[in-house]
């Protein structure tokens, strides 16, 4: 048996005139690996690209050549009878064509980064990062110091029954802005059921400003038959006012699908319909019998 250590220079040829029937390659200082041909008769054989250590080739020879595309030192056993090899304390293993590990849900892989200092960061770079868990395993996230805003959009899916809460800091403004645009106005949709809290700053006024209605529109009669009838539509409408001005007849109020059957406004004659929730809605009438009347007076 014939144990060498070889330097080869980048792009030369070196040969070994050694004959065995087995080659084993201890170590390649280069992650590319050495080419490796064997001779027979004085005669070279192709070349095997890029071998690693840990290489084995049982094969008649009269020698080999090696050579490298970069510059390296190989350590290379020759010999006649079988060559084993053992295992070193914190040895390293190359595979040029890279690992792949498939592993199912239930048997995940821990991986734990470490540094040469406690107090050295481990930067970890990868293109996507996916997290596949369930509500029930949530994911701590602890920062230390400043976090820095992210910048572009930041969107967050979830569903009515997954409530986002949110904190803010004492004397902090809170504003929605969509492409950098003016702020919008913030709109809170809650039923009777779902109190909102507003608590003032200390020494605060906490007021509610309803805002007076200055203009009264006095509009046209409108007559009203056996058919819906459009009344009134001002979407400017704060406050609607609609009087049966009918002698005989009883006016229904609703949408344009109303009847006398389906409403459920009916102004008897002189009755007075005042309405605040939806004054500026699109508002239909008709009557029980034919020459109905309703005045229509608006606030602005």
């Amino acid at each position: 048996m014939s144990y060498q250590l070889i330097r080869l220079s980048a792009g030369f040829e070196m040969r070994v005139d050694i004959p065995g029937r087995l080659i084993l390659v201890d170590s390649v200082s280069t992650g590319q690996g050495v080419d490796i041909a064997l001779v027979r008769n004085g005669t070279p054989a192709p070349y095997i690209p890029g071998r690693q250590a840990g290489f084995r080739l049982v094969e008649d020879f009269g020698g080999v050549l090696l050579r490298s595309a970069l510059d390296c030192e190989v350590g290379i056993f020759l010999s006649i009878n079988d060559v084993q090899l053992g295992g070193t304390a914190g040895g390293e293993v190359v595979i040029p064509t890279g690992v792949a590990v498939t592993n199912d849900l239930a048997h995940s892989i821990p991986v734990t980064l470490t540094s040469s200092s406690n107090t050295t960061p481990i930067p970890v770079s990868l293109a996507s990062i996916r997290v596949n868990n369930t509500p029930a395993q949530p994911i701590p996230v602890s920062f230390a110091g400043t976090v820095s805003p992210v910048l572009g959009v930041v969107t967050v899916d979830n569903t009515n029954a997954e409530a986002i809460p949110m904190l803010q800091k004492p004397g902090e403004v809170f504003e929605v802005h969509v492409n950098n645009a003016v702020p919008l106005p913030v709109s809170v949709n809650n039923t009777d059921a779902q109190a909102v809290f507003v608590q003032p700053k200390a020494t605060a006024v906490f007021m509610v400003d309803d805002k007076k209605r200055t203009l009264i529109v006095d509009a046209a009669p409108v007559a009203v038959g056996l058919a819906a009838t459009a009344i009134s539509s001002d979407a400017a409408y704060k406050r609607l006012v609609i009087r049966n001005d009918s002698a005989l007849a009883v006016i229904a109020l609703g949408g344009a699908g109303v009847t006398m059957a389906n409403a459920v406004f009916v102004l008897e004659p002189g009755d007075v319909f005042i309405e605040n929730d939806a004054p500026g809605a699109a508002w239909f009438g008709l009557a029980d019998v034919a020459g109905g009347i309703v005045q229509i007076q608006g606030l602005k």
